[in-house]
């Protein structure tokens, strides 16, 4: 099977703070990394919520890409549900359009032929910095 990209965020609860967090965060990266290949690991830190979830206000949030076989994001849903201490996850399939292409450029230098010649190129014009029109303020009337 071919290989899909995938995001997940984790959000864990705040009372396990933050060497907690960090414990919980790198068991998923160890158990993706078993399955395939991890390209980036974002920790937004910790938030409060819009709304209380299982009667907490705080947690802390991980965005993890990742690149796996499709059959693995249920077995990585299944952990995440029996899981102390992760409050909400989300596995979404990045859509292949997209995504950045892997290819890495060379900084090509011109060569004579493609160098536009001193006749081409324009002379750069200056222009004077525009200032916004004055706003006039009627005085404020003093109270009696």
């Amino acid at each position: 099977m071919a290989k899909n990209v995938y995001e997940t965020v984790i959000v864990t609860s705040a009372k396990l703070g933050e060497e907690g967090n960090a414990e919980l965060v790198e068991r998923f990266k160890a158990l993706i990394e078993q399955h395939g290949t991890i390209q980036d690991v974002d920790d937004w830190g910790k938030r409060r919520f819009a709304y209380p979830i299982q009667k907490q206000t705080e947690g802390f949030y991980t965005l993890i890409t990742f690149e796996s076989e499709p059959d693995f994001t249920a077995e990585l849903d299944r952990r995440y549900q029996i899981t102390d201490g992760i409050l909400r996850t989300l596995i979404v399939k990045r859509d292949p359009r997209h995504l950045a292409p892997k290819k890495v450029k060379a900084h090509a230098v011109p060569s004579e032929e493609e160098a536009p010649s001193e006749a081409e190129e324009a002379p750069a014009e200056e222009t004077a910095p525009v200032e916004a029109p004055a706003v006039e303020t009627a005085p404020a009337e003093e109270a009696e």
